[in-house]
């Protein structure tokens, strides 16, 4: 089931509207058309009480002066590209400089959609950017679905095509806790990562190009443990982005969805299993969020009062070449798709 209401105006002028997803399981998952953001995503515990396990904003005036993405759907291109700027087919191109010297997620978390129900179950929002766009070249018209099924999966579909070659990189930058509202930490969730490698990354959180072993390093989540085990430890992977802000590799064996992530909460037995068509999945343990006091009421803003798995290519592509390539080019479809699986344990 499908409901819509009004949610604000922006501060442009432009209408906003919140649309709710339900199925008869007891999720329902709340979606703005301003930057596709998920404002709330409730899921049943292990007593059958829903619990919203996303952090967001108060109001529609927070989420426009928002600068950690709660929510949102993230593009042209998701995580940095280093220096913000890029060489693409003998032409070099100079982005919006807006994390550090590099560029970061873009703009269209800022943007309204063209939004309408596909059926009793699916949400489609429409966006076209249009050449030039923080600086990158070629028209690009994107379309976001996200769909709730029967079994408590929410799951996201992209599709992207653009009139020139330019780089593109898609993702959804959820913050979750399991335990709902009052927690300040997740570092206390058990998390798998279905990833034997991740790409090291610089001081400013740009990879170098290579990937490494995680094997004997406390960026090690093949076997499921806490979150916060190993975050404080001297590694200089974790001490430069003060906690985890790391693209990991997927281990995959070959194209469709595959295992990303397995994240637990013990207070609420709230299981969610991640499983994505992408290469990468960056794992962010909110380490510079602030509470600025916008955010949704009972939820906690801080470093670590979340988790983001966001599924994606990997970061600075456009300048690694050795790394998946991130170029959508005329006459191809990019096609993405992520699926949040949601259960309880039997305790």
């Amino acid at each position: 089931m499908i409901t819509q209401m009004p949610y604000g105006v922006t501060a442009d002028g432009q209408t906003v509207t919140c649309f709710s997803l339900q199925n008869e399981s007891g999720m329902q998952v709340q979606v703005l058309d301003y930057g596709c953001r998920i404002v709330s995503l409730f899921v049943p515990d292990r007593a059958g009480r829903p619990v919203d396990v996303v952090l967001g904003c108060k109001d529609l005036a927070a989420y426009e002066a928002d600068d950690t993405f709660f929510g949102a759907f993230v593009g042209r291109f998701a995580n940095r590209i280093e220096n913000a700027r890029f060489e693409l087919d003998g032409v070099s191109y100079q982005l919006e400089v807006n994390n550090g010297p590099n560029h970061n997620h873009g703009v269209w978390h800022r943007k309204v959609f063209d939004a309408a129900a596909d059926g009793e179950n699916a949400l489609v929002l429409r966006y076209h950017s249009p050449a030039g766009e923080d600086g990158f070249p070629g028209a690009v018209d994107v379309t976001v679905r996200y769909e709730i099924t029967d079994q408590n999966a929410l799951v996201l579909d992209y599709t992207a095509v653009s009139d020139a070659a330019t780089p593109i990189n898609l993702t959804n930058h959820s913050y979750f806790n399991l335990d709902g509202p009052g927690s300040a930490s997740v570092l206390d969730h058990t998390l798998l990562l279905h990833a034997s490698r991740y790409t090291p990354a610089n001081e400013v959180s740009c990879p170098y190009g290579t990937e490494v072993t995680v094997k004997g390093t406390p960026m090690d989540f093949t076997t499921p443990h806490a979150i916060g085990r190993d975050i404080d430890q001297p590694f200089d992977q974790l001490q430069w982005g003060r906690g985890y802000d790391h693209n990991y590799v997927i281990d995959r064996k070959g194209q469709g969805l595959a295992l990303a992530a397995r994240l637990k909460s013990e207070k609420t037995g709230i299981c969610m299993e991640c499983r994505t068509t992408q290469p990468g999945v960056q794992l962010y343990t909110a380490n510079w969020v602030k509470d600025k006091g916008d955010q949704k009421p009972g939820f906690v803003h801080g470093p670590r009062a979340a988790v983001c798995l966001e599924t994606q290519h990997y970061p600075c592509g456009p300048n690694r070449p050795s790394f998946p390539s991130t170029i959508l080019r005329p006459g191809d479809v990019l096609r993405e798709t992520t699926v949040y699986m949601f259960s309880t344990d039997a305790n």
